[in-house]
C-alpha cells in the first residue's frame, strides 16, 4: 500500500472505481474474490525450493452486475507489485477515453475489449514474463516471506476461523 500511496495512485481518478484486495489465505475473509484485482496466497515450488505465491483473479465486482474475479495467474509475493504496476500500465496505454480501471479490466475479462489486451489470456501472457521465478542462489530473498528471514514454507495449524 505504501508504494501506491508514494506513486500517488490513490489520487489518480482513473483508478478510483478500480479495488485490490489481497489476502495470504485461500478463503473468502478478504473478499479477493469481488475485487478488480484479487490475490490470495499459497505456496509454489522450484525444485525442493518453495516461495511465497498468490493467485491473481480479475474483473470481481459487487454491484448490480456482480461477478466473482477470473482466475489469471499465480504470482510470486515478491512480484505482486510490478504485476499490478504492469495492469495499470496497460490500461492507460488502452484505456478508452473517459474509461476507468475497473472497466476497462471488466470488458477483458468479458472478452469485450478492443485494444491489445482483448481477454484474460492476453493479459495472462503479457504479465507471464513478471512472474518467472529466479533460481535460489540469484535471488534468496525472493524465497522468504515479508517479516521473514528465513526460507518459505507452508505450516498447517489451528485456524482462526471455521475454514
Amino acid at each position: 500500500q505504501r508504494k501506491f500511496l508514494e506513486l500517488k495512485l490513490d489520487e489518480d481518478d482513473d483508478l478510483r472505481d478500480a479495488t485490490i484486495k489481497i489476502s495470504g489465505c485461500p478463503n473468502s475473509c478478504g473478499q479477493h474474490e469481488i475485487a478488480t484485482i484479487g490475490f490470495f496466497g499459497g505456496g509454489a515450488r522450484v525444485g525442493k525450493d518453495m516461495y511465497p505465491n498468490y493467485s491473481m483473479s480479475l474483473g470481481g465486482r459487487f454491484d448490480d452486475k456482480a461477478m466473482l474475479g477470473v482466475t489469471c495467474l499465480r504470482v510470486p509475493v515478491k512480484r505482486t507489485i510490478p504485476v499490478i504496476l504492469k495492469i495499470i500500465e496497460l490500461f492507460k496505454k488502452n484505456k478508452q477515453p473517459d474509461d476507468t480501471l475497473s472497466r476497462w479490466v471488466d470488458r477483458i475479462v468479458h472478452g469485450n475489449e478492443s485494444s491489445g489486451i482483448k481477454s484474460v489470456n492476453e493479459m495472462k501472457r503479457v504479465l507471464s514474463p513478471l512472474v518467472i521465478p529466479p533460481s535460489k542462489s540469484d535471488d534468496p530473498d525472493f524465497y522468504s516471506d515479508y517479516g521473514s528471514d528465513t526460507s518459505y514454507h507452508t505450516i498447517t495449524g489451528k485456524g482462526e476461523c471455521a475454514a
